[in-house]
């Protein structure tokens, strides 16, 4: 378990006196919480769902306030991996806590708490988004008026579960993986990490 996290995340629109118009966004696998527009010089380009956050879009921040995070293990700013281990002072690495949808959805749930957020107007996700929509709807169901699942399902076939394993031993037998703690070797294992990709989107 961790003692404590962070989560980092962005906001588009303006929250209605009542709070009930949040819309929260769960990204996918290799998601993030940049959703929506430039907000910052380091921005080489406008969210990953752009087309669909902003005025007058499907998601209009003229009505919604929408919430987009980086889940919590995620590699873009949310206590994950390269974060701080305070019990060894070295990067959690491989160490980090597995984390399930589940918990990702409990720590959405701390994030809605601190932003003083009930209820969402509706949660939307689409594949590993649209399965945290899904266990917001089986753990907090009060707090869901509206769940937009995409490309989503409840459970993974078999098929899915050894494509997903094929992807992990790709990245695994990278020789710049080094069993996990390639940041201590000033490294990254591209190599496997393209390929697990492509086997992801074969899926």
């Amino acid at each position: 378990t961790l003692p404590e996290y962070e989560l980092i995340y962005e906001t588009y629109g303006t929250l209605n006196a009542e709070r009930s118009n949040a819309v929260l966004i769960c990204h996918a696998l290799s998601g993030h919480h940049h959703a929506a527009g430039y907000h910052t010089a380091e921005d080489r380009k406008p969210g990953w769902w752009d087309a669909h956050i902003g005025p007058g879009k499907s998601i209009d921040t003229n009505r919604f306030f929408v919430v987009s995070l980086n889940n919590l293990g995620g590699c873009h700013g949310s206590t994950g991996p390269a974060s701080h281990n305070p019990d060894t002072g070295r990067q959690w690495g491989p160490d980090f806590p597995v984390v399930t949808v589940s918990d990702w959805v409990t720590s959405q749930a701390r994030l809605a708490d601190h932003l003083g957020i009930e209820r969402w107007a509706a949660a939307v996700g689409g594949s590993l988004g649209g399965m945290q929509v899904l266990q917001w709807t089986i753990t907090y169901p009060e707090r869901v008026a509206n769940a937009v699942v995409i490309a989503a399902t409840p459970r993974l076939s078999a098929q899915n579960i050894a494509f997903n394993e094929v992807a992990r031993q790709a990245i695994r037998s990278d020789p710049e993986f080094f069993d996990g703690w390639y940041a201590e070797h000033d490294t990254v294992p591209k190599r496997g990490l393209k390929l697990a990709r492509m086997v992801g989107h074969i899926t």
